[in-house]
């Protein structure tokens, strides 16, 4: 088979980019070539494969269709940037979020201990409670009993 200069496959590369750099889809600059057969698209440029035609991987542009390629490239520099950027952010949030969990973890077995206590305080208040319930009850019946012995020396006494 022919090679990219090959004047059998009705093209020419000179093995240099006269334009902006093309790049095809095994990632190597994409020779700027002409068709040189007769025919319609005589003398247009392209970009082709700079493996065509032993390996090519299809890669194919005319010239016309490639305005503005800096600003594409410029435009896919940016969004690499980017993809870049919120790739570091993802680990950046992805450990953050470990260190929240490993956090809520710790929280929750504080909460766990502290509804524990809770319910242990809760316990000794109500027996507390009763405790000074009883007193209470002590002292009123004591009261009671005081207050009509009272009464009944009182009624003694008046009679």
């Amino acid at each position: 088979m022919a090679s990219s200069n090959s004047t059998e496959s009705g093209t020419h590369s000179h093995g240099r980019c006269a334009g902006p750099r093309m790049y095809c889809y095994h990632n190597e600059v994409a020779p700027l070539r002409v068709v040189k057969h007769n025919g319609p698209n005589q003398g247009k440029q392209f970009y082709g494969c700079p493996h065509w035609p032993q390996k090519t991987c299809g890669f194919f542009k005319w010239t016309h269709e490639v305005q503005n390629v800096d600003d594409l490239q410029y435009m896919v520099l940016e969004k690499d940037t980017a993809l870049i950027e919120l790739e570091h952010e993802k680990k950046t949030l992805k450990k953050e979020v470990e260190e929240l969990k490993a956090e809520n973890e710790k929280l929750e077995d504080m909460v766990a201990e502290l509804s524990i206590e809770n319910t242990e305080t809760r316990l000794f208040m109500e027996a507390t409670m009763a405790d000074k319930k009883l007193v209470v009850a002590l002292i009123i019946s004591w009261d009671k009993k005081s207050v009509i012995e009272n009464c009944n020396k009182k009624a003694i006494e008046n009679c």
